[in-house]
C-alpha cells in the first residue's frame, strides 16, 4: 500500500467497523487464552490489532512497510523493521502467532513457506490466528490497491496449514451477515473503482458493527458458510 492508505487505516482503525469487527472476531477466538504469552504479529501494519494482542502477553511485531512504522511507535508497539521472509526466531519461541490478512500480500511470495515458518517458531501446543480476504472470484481494484496477490477459498488456506503439521480447531469464514453487502460493493468497484476504507455515515457504521458483534458471539458456535474473510485457528501438536 502507498503512503495515503497507511495513514487512512490509522485513522479509521479504532472506529470503521470493518476493523473493529475483525478485531471482534479474533477477541472471540482468542478469549479463552491466557493473558501472559508470548506474541508474534507478522505484518501488523500501523497496530490497531497488534495493541489488542498486547494485552494478552508480552507482543512483538513485524512489518516490513516503512510507511507503518511511525504508527507502530505512536502506538508503542515493540517491532522489528523487515519482512517475515527475512525474519529469524529460534524455534519453538513464541506461544501465539497472528497472521491478519498478511499471507494474500504479493510480497509475501509462497505462502506455503510462510506457514511453515510459523509453525517452526511457535512452541509445542501453541496457537496460530490467521485470517485472510476470501472468495477469489470477487478479486476486484480494492485487492490490487492492497497490493494482493490472491483470495482464498476457506478449503485452501486450511489444507496449507495442515500440510505444515497443525492440527486445525476452527476454520470459518467471517463477515457472513454483510457478505450481500460486500458483492455490491464489489460490483460497483468494478465498474467505478473508489476508496473502501473511507469513513461511512455514522448510523451505517454502528449498524454493521452491531451485525458483526452479533456473528462475532455466533461464532463460538458455528462456522459460517461462506464471508468475505476466512478466519483459521490452529494448534502446534
Amino acid at each position: 500500500m502507498d503512503e495515503l492508505q497507511y495513514r487512512q487505516m490509522y485513522i479509521e482503525e479504532d472506529r470503521h467497523w470493518w476493523f473493529l469487527a475483525k478485531r471482534a472476531f479474533v477477541r472471540t477466538m482468542l478469549s479463552t487464552l491466557p493473558t501472559n504469552l508470548k506474541i508474534l504479529d507478522i505484518g501488523s501494519g500501523t497496530g490497531g490489532m497488534s495493541a489488542y494482542l498486547s494485552g494478552r502477553g508480552t507482543l512483538l511485531a513485524i512489518e516490513k512497510s516503512p510507511y507503518a512504522i511511525p504508527y507502530l511507535r505512536k502506538r508503542n508497539i515493540t517491532y522489528q523493521h523487515r519482512s517475515v521472509q527475512l525474519s529469524s526466531f529460534k524455534p519453538n519461541t513464541f506461544d501465539l502467532i497472528c497472521a491478519f490478512d498478511v499471507l494474500y500480500h504479493k510480497e509475501m511470495g509462497n505462502d506455503r513457506r510462510v506457514v511453515r515458518k510459523m509453525y517452526q517458531w511457535l512452541k509445542p501446543g501453541g496457537t496460530v490466528c490467521v485470517t485472510d480476504c476470501a472468495v477469489p472470484l470477487l478479486f476486484s481494484h480494492h485487492d490490487r490497491v492492497m497490493h494482493a496477490a490472491k483470495r482464498y477459498w476457506l478449503s485452501e488456506l486450511t489444507a496449507i496449514l495442515k500440510k505444515e503439521g497443525f492440527i486445525i480447531t476452527k476454520a470459518s469464514y467471517i463477515y457472513f451477515f454483510t457478505f450481500p453487502l460486500f458483492v455490491l460493493s464489489r460490483m460497483i468497484d468494478a465498474v467505478h473503482p473508489y476508496n473502501t476504507m473511507k469513513p461511512l455515515p455514522r448510523a451505517l457504521n454502528s449498524i454493521l458493527i452491531t451485525l458483526c458483534f452479533m456473528e462475532s458471539y455466533l461464532l463460538r458456535y458455528v462456522n459460517f458458510p461462506i464471508g468475505s474473510s476466512v478466519l483459521i485457528v490452529a494448534k502446534k501438536p
